[in-house]
């Protein structure tokens, strides 16, 4: 095809496109409809659409091609020779850093690039900005068996890089299917797999992950003690589906139990156990994953932020009722944002329902992994009473 084919066809599903679905789920079904597309065609196609998404909602004037150009410079995916047939100043510029090359975007098309929310403590706007538009790795966390797994890779010659003693990461495209036993490996995010650093769990304690997802930390917490009382609840049937096959290739599925639980609302009852310790993994923005998925940076909204707030807030302060009196509650976010991080410890301190022991922001940035929130909040005594 002809680059400008590949610019209006990504103008085309850019105005078809309004978030009804994950942005490659959106873009597999049109391309096999489709089927006169081929591979260079999809890819070229999936870049310029993904970097006006990357852009965000900029105040500017520039067409939609312009920042579609704009957004695959940044990101630098596409081949220096699309550039040498669309801009040759961007092509001049190919090989500089992503520092020069925005610094280039700022001065020429008077973008200014900020973020539209304060960020958390231990992140800055230029280094989330950087990762926003790089591709982000692939994880594994290592649970056996770890000379086999190296050997194997070694044999099929899969290129990785070693983050720790247990995490390898892979370029995000690498295939691993069937390549070793199940039990073997999880495939967690860095950032996410750093968040087990936090717990510390002892036989009989009861832990409560109540929101749970489809298992990943509480795989983790099992994997550090299986002898543990844990409780799992989401308010999704379908991703507790999901959870229960997980629990079961890892050989857990005896080792704890379900509810389905909508935690925004009264829950009075649902349990006759007081916990040690509860996973809070709250719904959010996802801010500290937008790299994988721009499309909603792009589509995130001062609307969205507020009933994110709202939810963490009632689901923290609900899943609270239910700890023993000095007991810890993990809040987490894949959040880079203040006031879905800070903000709700600081409320739920000013309530007295917590004591802050510590706060942290796990910067995947320098590895291309996910940022995440982690608070370790102590039930306050007045709030036992």
């Amino acid at each position: 095809m002809y680059v400008e084919s590949y610019f209006q066809t990504a103008a085309y599903l850019y105005e078809q496109y309004d978030l009804q679905k994950p942005l490659p789920i959106f873009l597999k079904e049109y391309f096999k409809q489709n089927k006169k597309f081929g591979s260079r065609d999809r890819k070229f196609i999936a870049e310029l659409l993904y970097g006006i998404y990357r852009l965000g909602r900029k105040d500017t004037t520039l067409s939609v091609k312009e920042r579609m150009l704009i957004g695959a410079f940044l990101s630098k995916r596409l081949p220096l020779l699309f550039f040498e047939k669309t801009n040759a100043n961007m092509a001049s510029l190919y090989d500089s850093s992503f520092m020069a090359r925005r610094k280039w975007i700022e001065e020429n098309y008077q973008i200014l690039f900020t973020m539209p929310y304060t960020c958390s403590d231990g992140i800055s706007v230029d280094d989330y900005l950087q990762n926003l538009f790089s591709q982000p790795r692939f994880f594994i966390r290592i649970r056996k068996n770890k000379e086999s797994i190296i050997r194997k890779l070694k044999e099929k010659e899969i290129t990785y890089t070693e983050e720790s003693d247990t995490c390898l990461s892979f370029d995000v495209d690498t295939k691993l299917s069937d390549l070793f036993p199940a039990g073997d490996i999880v495939i967690q995010d860095w950032s996410s797999q750093k968040t087990g650093d936090f717990w510390h769990p002892i036989a009989s304690e009861k832990w409560w992950d109540c929101c749970a997802a489809s298992g990943g930390k509480s795989i983790s917490l099992l994997d550090k003690n299986s002898k543990i009382d844990l409780t799992v609840s989401d308010i999704r049937p379908a991703i507790l589906n999901n959870l229960h096959t997980r629990m079961q290739q890892y050989a857990y599925g005896d080792k704890y139990v379900s509810h389905v639980l909508d935690l925004t609302k009264d829950i009075l009852g649902f349990t006759n156990k007081k916990f040690d310790h509860i996973i809070c993994d709250v719904p959010c923005s996802g801010s500290g994953t937008w790299a994988r998925s721009p499309e909603q940076y792009y589509f995130f909204n001062e609307e969205l932020l507020s009933n994110f707030q709202i939810k963490q807030y009632t689901i923290a302060k609900n899943a609270i009722s239910y700890l023993k009196p000095n007991g810890y509650m993990f809040y987490i976010t894949c959040s880079v944002f203040a006031a879905e991080n800070e903000n709700i410890i600081e409320r739920l301190k000013s309530e007295n329902l917590v004591d802050m022991v510590s706060a942290q922001l796990i910067n995947g940035t320098e590895r291309k992994a996910d940022c995440l929130f982690v608070a370790v909040l102590k039930k306050s005594i007045i709030a036992s009473r």
